[in-house]
């Protein structure tokens, strides 16, 4: 896979752009695009082309980009209720992980080889419903996506060796062995995200659980000993409601008593 100057690789240079959008920034114009993006315009209106054609962006009537068809479609969309039980257990936990840290915590799970950002807690600590934004990224752009697929079988992996960079064998091994990935902030400079598998009972549903840091002064150990604390405690509390049978209401209960 193809490198910029800078050694990143496509993969992470698309997932830069799709970052950009959000709750705030629904649609934005190709210099906003790139400056969100960090991307120089004339890389930025290159990548755009291709994921214009693969249905990733659209343009609005007045010619901005936004979000596509192909992530927002239902068919791309994961059922409102197959993780509902995953999100119970795992939000309480996520916001005693950022009242540790005092900084962004979100928790995501791989979906039609993307990752799918599921619920996110940032300024007051409060968890909100993401699925129904932008909440999908490439699966190799992110340390979310590179944990969880270094959970899937080998024969998964294999499917994407031949189109990704020659060190992601080594970067899966290592992430199994370690426990941990680590990469540079994708949207923000400065910062670093630190993920950890949310596994145990739920290897067929292995989740991740990531925390972004300031790079300066960055404790990854303190870090990852805090997410693996609560991803541990996300696993019991899975098998809990497995035990007990699910709760009707807790689907209402979460999308709407949580927000930033």
């Amino acid at each position: 896979m193809a490198n910029s100057p800078s050694g990143e690789s496509v993969v992470t240079r698309l997932a830069r752009l799709l970052a950009a959008f959000g709750p705030d920034h629904e649609a934005l114009t190709l210099t906003s695009l790139a400056q969100r993006a960090s991307l120089p315009v004339s890389t930025t209106q290159r990548l755009v082309v291709d994921l214009l054609k693969h249905r990733f962006l659209e343009k609005t009537e007045d010619g901005l980009l936004r979000i596509g068809s192909l992530v927002q479609s239902p068919a791309a969309a994961v059922s409102s209720g197959s993780y509902v039980g995953l999100r119970n257990a795992a939000v309480p936990l996520m916001e005693s992980v950022h009242a540790v840290l005092q900084q962004q915590v979100t928790l995501a799970v791989l979906d039609h080889d993307q990752t799918l950002y599921l619920e996110r807690v940032a300024r007051g600590g409060t968890a909100t419903n993401i699925t129904q934004r932008m909440a999908r990224l490439p699966l190799l752009g992110n340390p979310s996506g590179l944990i969880l697929l270094a959970h899937q079988s080998a024969a998964y992996q294999a499917n994407l060796f031949a189109s990704a960079d020659g060190d992601l064998r080594a970067v899966l091994a290592q992430a199994r062995a370690e426990g941990f990935v680590t990469r540079p902030g994708i949207l923000t400079e400065g910062t670093i995200a630190v993920s950890v598998p949310v596994l145990g009972d739920l290897e067929d549903l292995p989740a991740a659980l990531t925390a972004v840091i300031p790079q300066v002064g960055a404790n990854i150990p303190l870090t990852v000993a805090v997410l693996r604390s609560a991803s541990f405690a996300i696993t019991s509390a899975m098998k809990t409601q497995l035990d007990s049978g699910p709760d009707p209401r807790s689907r209402e209960i979460l999308l709407t008593s949580r927000r930033i």
